[in-house]
């Protein structure tokens, strides 16, 4: 499909992992960064609208200025059910789309925990400064648990033997070093390429004529049948350690440091079956013909850290009036990674003219790197209505052309390794706003609660729409010193495409996914 921008859904191409090259590439970068509706079951029943609400211990994450507004200490924890359903589906050359398959991944979590420790004056002692309140607490930011499996009849030279050949002819020499000698020395030595694996199980092969040495795949004809499973599963949590205060509980301050977590793991099994001709006369027409079958394994789990800053304010004019500020510092990322990739190949011998299965594994590779995301600002009203309960919405802005890979510098580089994925974010992305807006109603006990929420298209590309929209129910009950509160998120279908590799003529297999998400969270909180 020429001249289609495909952004893959944040997976990790083949392409990335040959060799040397590692995974990291604007997608990963994003995956990192974009978050979506978080929290207590509290705040999100009313959308994550939180920056002027205060007094919640989930505020924390958001406007730490909330802290200032407790009266008392409190803890509390969340658990949540969360459901993942994706639909594949091939898109074809004329744009349109062959049959799709759907899977769905369900998992228990812990969306969120923690405590405050309030020492507020009394409301008869003096003093403009009305004491100190410090917070602890525990928030799921991203769950990357998912699957999706797709089924696709490709053709020459279309295949996945096309794009292992592509590889070996783009492949660097020195020295006056052959392309056969320098597969050769990788067979010999271990694996580290894909093109590595595909001519160590005979699925490649180099010839040579008056310019020099150039591999093909094995001839291939008619229809080849092809087939890949995804399996992902990780999260990114933060903790904040935060301190508030309050000056004459018109201006509450607050700020947290805040500790980044993040595991990903992906497995893909791409395989690829179809007839082939294995050795050619004379005349050079086939003489030998036969079936082939090959599976590709990759194994992927990238884990990291980070630490952010986040300060702000609330300001009460009036009684029934908040407004909220706050600023997140970029969050300074370090991950490492470790991936490996296996390929078992069936394939007619042209000797022996007998079938043989080989299997070849990469040498297993590990790589070390450092990520910044985006500054965020967000900023928010809330409005209550006396006693029956409130308004609150957020805007929220996100530079993520602000996003930036670099190396570390124990591996001596000159940090140049990510100026072209650096530069592709800034091409690919564009600043982006988020609405989220929610209210809350009260009877007795009893509160009711809904909202919505809009994370803004962070693609500069009018083909592709980026825009993720969430609805949110909510329920709970408060006595004097309990509560509960329970909360359900739906997010609409999130398209994105992706190819299992890229070839020179951009002939390769494009899969739009549809990706939903829900969640159901349940919040016990004690105060004291």
């Amino acid at each position: 499909m020429k001249g289609y921008k495909i952004f893959s859904a944040s997976l990790a191409l083949l392409l990335g992992w040959s060799g040397a090259a590692f995974a990291q590439n604007e997608n990963d970068a994003l995956r990192y960064t974009r978050l979506g509706v978080y929290g207590s079951a509290r705040i999100q029943g009313i959308g994550g609208a939180q920056s002027a609400l205060g007094a919640d211990i989930s505020t924390m994450a958001v406007n730490p200025a909330g802290l200032g507004m407790f009266r008392r200490s409190e803890v509390s924890g969340s658990i949540g059910i969360s459901s993942f359903n994706s639909n594949a589906r091939i898109m074809n050359d004329d744009f349109n789309f062959g049959s799709s398959t759907t899977d769905a991944k369900n998992n228990i979590n812990i969306p969120q925990a923690g405590f405050v420790l309030s020492n507020r004056k009394d409301d008869s002692e003096e003093g403009d400064w009305r004491g100190a309140t410090i917070g602890l607490t525990y928030t799921r930011l991203n769950d990357f648990n998912q699957q999706f499996n797709y089924s696709n009849t490709a053709v020459v030279p279309n295949t996945i033997a096309d794009y292992f050949a592509e590889l070996a002819n783009s492949r660097s020499l020195s020295n006056g070093e052959t392309l056969t000698q320098s597969l050769d020395n990788e067979y010999d030595d271990g694996f580290t390429s894909l093109e590595g694996l595909a001519y160590g199980t005979y699925l490649i092969d180099i010839f040579e004529d008056n310019q020099g040495q150039y591999a093909l795949p094995i001839a291939s004809y008619g229809d080849i049948a092809q087939q890949e499973e995804i399996i992902r599963r990780g999260s990114q949590n933060q903790i904040d350690f935060g301190i508030g205060t309050s000056y004459k509980d018109k201006v509450y301050l607050g700020a947290a440091l805040g500790i980044v977590t993040s595991r990903f793991t992906q497995e893909r099994i791409f395989s690829e079956s179809g007839e082939y001709d294995a050795r050619f006369d004379d005349n050079g027409d086939p003489d030998l013909s036969g079936e082939y079958t090959l599976t590709l394994r990759d194994e992927f789990t990238s884990e990291g850290a980070g630490i952010n800053l986040k300060v702000g304010a609330i300001y009460r004019p009036a009684d029934a009036v908040r407004l909220g500020l706050s600023i997140q510092t970029p969050t300074a990322f370090n991950f490492s990674e470790v991936y490996q990739s296996t390929l078992t190949a069936t394939t007619l011998n042209p000797v022996s003219e007998a079938y043989e299965t080989i299997t070849a594994s990469e040498l297993p590779g590990e790589f070390s790197y450092n990520l910044i995301t985006p500054l965020r600002a967000t900023g928010g009203i809330a409005v209550f209505l006396n006693k029956y309960g409130f308004i609150a919405a957020d805007v929220e802005y996100v530079n993520y052309p602000g996003m930036r890979f670099s190396e570390n510098d124990e591996y001596g580089s000159t940090g140049d390794y990510f100026s072209g994925v650096n530069s592709s974010i800034k091409d690919t992305y564009q600043s982006a706003v988020n609405l989220k807006i929610g209210a809350e109603a009260r009877y007795e006990i009893f509160r009711f609660r809904t909202g919505y929420a809009i994370s803004g298209d962070p693609y500069k590309s009018a083909d592709f729409n980026g825009k993720i929209n969430t609805f949110t129910l909510g329920a709970g009950i408060r006595l004097q010193n309990f509560y509960v509160d329970a909360a359900y998120t739906n997010t609409d279908s999130m398209r994105s495409k992706y190819s299992p590799y890229t070839l020179a003529d951009e002939s390769e297999p494009v899969v739009e996914l549809k990706n939903g998400f829900s969640n159901m969270i349940f919040t016990v909180g004690y105060n004291f």
